[in-house]
């Protein structure tokens, strides 16, 4: 089966795939694709280029991103649980709202990215740039692990007991 991706701007992205469950893509580019509500659940998603995309609602659970840029990207309402961001550059994004239960982020980079009101917890964080994030209303727990360096109780997350 084919899947036709939408893009700002282009003509439609085809991928000659039946499913994006558990694709293996590398070195794709989604720049300003509309990849609201698809699920990529289970994907090895390698040097993907993301940027000016719209992924509001997307599902990513168990994703292996390696050296892929989510920059300028709108994932708001999205499904990150249990993903891996090895190498991965997330920058100038929104991600508000999304849940990101058990993810490892610590192979990011951040800058200037939006985790309002989202699940972080059991997340690693340690990483760089989060001081120039914002995490106000973002839920965390006793397993969510922070770059020591970064000062949570200033950052308007929450804690769940």
């Amino acid at each position: 089966g084919m899947i036709k991706i939408n893009r700002e701007h282009e003509e439609p992205l085809v991928l000659n795939v039946s499913t994006l469950k558990q694709i293996h893509l590398e070195g794709t580019s989604f720049h300003r694709c509309f990849l609201n509500e698809l699920d990529f659940s289970g994907s090895v998603l390698t040097n993907i280029d993301f940027r000016s995309a719209e992924m509001n609602n997307a599902k990513f659970v168990s994703v292996l991103f390696t050296r892929s840029q989510l920059i300028m990207v709108e994932s708001k309402s999205a499904c990150y649980d249990a993903c891996s961001f090895k190498d991965t550059l997330l920058f100038y994004s929104d991600f508000s709202e999304s849940s990101f239960k058990g993810a490892d982020l610590s192979g990011g980079t951040f800058k200037e990215a939006i985790f309002r009101n989202c699940d972080l917890r059991g997340a690693n964080l340690f990483c760089e740039g989060l001081e120039t994030c914002n995490f106000e209303g973002a839920v965390y727990d006793d397993l969510t692990i922070w770059h020591e360096m970064y000062n949570v109780v200033q950052s308007g997350a929450l804690k769940m007991e």
